[in-house]
């Protein structure tokens, strides 16, 4: 876990240091586990397990020292969720382009080099278990709304997030080299949309297009996905046009006045 300077709260400091401990593991997390992930003695993680779950911000399972996050924090997530005008704009947009799809429809910003889902919505005919949840982060070079969101930097600031994340490997078609990838990031400029050919997770095909604000800066991109055996490249293909005109539409309503 990261320090704190000398200008933070070393107890505040600790707190983070749990939360975000808790939220890597996903389940449940002892105490020694916890102790050990932050680095804190037994004790000050317990003195700081007890205020939380006092406060609502963890639970703790009866009879036993594992300890998850609390319903609590969907109260301060909600909020920074519910502030964001492109969330509340989009809404409408991802339904309609769910209900014609019938795939999942995806809407994501950039933050630290991560790509971050601030909404979803499942498609009918979705039977398949994807990634992607609300506040999920994933990685820019190998999704297609973090390729539509990479396409709006200019090429050093790709190069300073992709070196500094680094480009894992998911499946056998995710691109790992530096420079094919920029190539890549080119032709999503030229074209106006990304794909991701099953290269962040197999069997799942995606297509993404970007949404522009007042000042046409990219901020925000949407995207619907599906397994290949049902979203097939000709059927992609046939939605992109209706997929960019939506792009259009929201970017509109955002004070993007040039249609595109």
């Amino acid at each position: 876990m990261a320090k704190g300077s000398e200008n933070t709260v070393q107890s505040i400091d600790r707190v983070i240091d749990i939360l975000e401990a808790l939220a890597e593991e996903k389940g449940v997390c002892g105490l020694t586990t916890l102790s050990h992930k932050t680095g804190l003695h037994k004790s000050t993680v317990h003195r700081l397990l007890n205020t939380l779950l006092q406060r609502g911000y963890i639970e703790k399972e009866p009879g036993n020292d594992n300890y998850q996050l609390g319903m609590k924090l969907l109260f301060l997530g909600s909020a920074i969720l519910d502030r964001m005008d492109i969330r509340r704009i989009a809404k409408p947009f991802l339904e309609e382009i769910s209900k014609l799809t019938r795939e999942v429809v995806h809407l994501a910003i950039l933050d630290n080099g991560e790509t971050v889902y601030i909404d979803k919505v499942e498609g009918t005919d979705s039977s398949i278990r994807m990634y992607s949840q609300i506040g999920k982060r994933g990685p820019v070079h190998c999704t297609g709304v973090g390729k539509v969101l990479l396409s709006g930097l200019d090429n050093s600031e790709v190069d300073g997030i992709l070196k500094e994340k680094g480009m894992s490997q998911y499946t056998e078609n995710t691109i790992t080299d530096i420079n094919e990838f920029k190539a890549h990031l080119e032709e999503v400029r030229q074209k106006g949309y990304a794909l991701d050919e099953r290269e962040h997770e197999e069997g799942i095909r995606c297509i993404a297009v970007p949404i522009y604000d007042l000042k046409g800066k990219i901020i925000a991109a949407i995207s619907v996905s599906g397994p290949v055996m049902r979203f097939t490249k000709e059927r992609v293909a046939d939605l992109q046009g209706e997929l960019l005109k939506t792009s259009q539409n929201i970017s509109y309503q955002l004070g993007h006045s040039i249609r595109r």
